[in-house]
């Protein structure tokens, strides 16, 4: 049952505002005081608070301010009289949810306490799915209940003790940036900078000033000294995304930070010290770079010390349930959108589609479903029209290579397939789709009624 608060100096209003609210069914406290107010907020926990703007002793505006420290998930509605609208818009523009001009419209009333009550309830929602993701399925955003995930959570714990360099494999989308952060987040430097930059976003040239700074006069438009971002990064930690990427000669300076804990400025002679633990990221081959010469061997033994491989969402599918509920709820939230909930038969297409785009391809296909889908259950058609597809092929072809199937199950399944594609084709008239593979219209009927389509 919802609580409301209602602080208001008048008592015959307060006490009619306690009883109407009542009668609707929710739980109600009044106070003919702010000092009250606070008392009670200190020792229960409510929903919405409705306060008068205007009390003597103590305003509602200084009210809702106290309430910041004490409850800052409630959700405070300020009552005025239309003199002071301009009081109240201020109000809103500091925080409080919504105001509403006296003598009150009630049925105004009830609909912004709905829609402030829908928004909490949302919001403790999402908070509560965190704890319990975050004590059961996550180590710093990753989310995840496999053996794969947790072998992952382990050896994060153990790496993020020590200084070693650390190098995260995996496929784009696989979260590899994430990673990096939870080892950085859970090390002693966790109170120091973590620098993080894509080695692919920046032409060779532009990567090394990036990386090491630059002298005033090292290159056209140099017009004073810049710090690098190893420099940045002193004492923390420096992530280096899509290391394979990078060039010959980045990779040259890179062993030598490495080896030496030293780098040069582009333009300067002095050598400057740096304290940096070193975390890259690649979803590259590199020993094939290594092989064919666009990498150095010293330096790949030099960054993977550490290695960590991310599973494919694909091979982790007993987390994408999981997953799907934790994105829903974070995406309604940011939105401030209806919590909706996933129909079985998404989740099913979901769990066959192979997530090429991996973690990150499913919460934009989440996203996508929830801003374009109009109801409080996500179904299939709602989700990008690839998903859909895809999984079906998936199904088919896992059906396909299935070794419990016997060879006539597969012919029988393959001409279930070829006649639903020619009936599509032919947008349902069974006579044209008979012409098209060349069989008698009795045949048809017969295979349609064989396989039921």
């Amino acid at each position: 049952m919802a609580r409301i608060l209602i602080v208001e100096d008048d008592r015959n209003t307060l006490s009619g505002l306690v009883e109407i609210l009542l009668e609707e069914g929710y739980a109600v406290q009044g106070a003919h005081s702010a000092k009250k107010a606070l008392k009670l907020l200190a020792k229960e926990q409510f929903d919405v608070l409705l306060t008068d703007l205007k009390m003597p002793e103590m305003s509602g505006m200084e009210l809702y301010e106290r309430t910041l420290t004490l409850a800052p998930e409630l959700k405070t509605i300020v009552m005025t009289a239309y003199s002071s609208v301009k009081d109240a818009v201020e109000a809103m523009k500091r925080g409080v949810y919504e105001y509403l001009t006296k003598p009150l419209d009630l049925d105004e009333l009830f609909v912004i306490l709905e829609k402030a009550l829908g928004e909490q309830s949302l919001a403790r929602e999402n908070i509560e799915l965190r704890k319990q993701v975050k004590s059961t399925y996550s180590f710093q955003n990753i989310i995840g209940k496999g053996e794969a995930i947790q072998r992952i959570f382990s050896t994060i714990t153990k790496v993020a003790k020590t200084q070693s360099t650390v190098l995260i494999r995996g496929e784009s989308g696989t979260g590899k940036e994430l990673v990096a952060r939870a080892i950085h987040h859970n090390s002693p430097r966790a109170g120091k900078p973590l620098v993080e930059i894509s080695c692919a976003s920046f032409p060779e040239t532009l990567l090394e000033s990036e990386l090491f700074g630059y002298e005033k006069g090292a290159f056209t438009g140099a017009e004073g000294t810049k710090k690098g971002r190893f420099e940045l990064a002193e004492g923390g930690t420096i992530f280096l995304d899509e290391i394979g990427d990078t060039s010959e000669s980045v990779q040259v300076k890179l062993l030598r930070v490495l080896q030496e804990r030293q780098i040069t400025r582009l333009g300067g002679t002095e050598t400057i010290d740096v304290d940096v633990r070193v975390i890259t990221a690649t979803n590259r081959d590199l020993e094939k770079g290594l092989t064919e010469g666009g990498f150095r061997e010293d330096l790949y033994y030099r960054l993977n010390v550490i290695p960590i491989v991310l599973p494919p969402l694909r091979d982790r599918r007993e987390d994408i349930p999981l997953l799907l509920d934790y994105f829903v709820k974070k995406i309604s939230l940011d939105n401030k959108l209806p919590a909706v909930s996933f129909a079985d038969k998404t989740v099913e297409m979901c769990l066959a589609y192979q997530w090429p785009g991996n973690v990150r391809e499913l919460e934009n296909a989440v996203e996508n479903a929830i801003v374009l889908g109009d109801g409080a259950e996500i179904l299939p058609e709602h989700m990008p029209f690839h998903i859909g597809t895809g999984a079906a092929s998936a199904a088919k072809l896992d059906f396909l290579k299935s070794k419990g199937r016997t060879f006539r199950d597969k012919v029988e399944f393959a001409e279930k397939l070829i006649l639903q594609s020619a009936i599509e084709n032919e947008s349902g008239n069974k006579s044209k789709a008979a012409k098209v593979l060349d069989i008698s219209l009795r045949t048809m009927r017969y295979k349609i009624k064989k396989y039921e389509l």
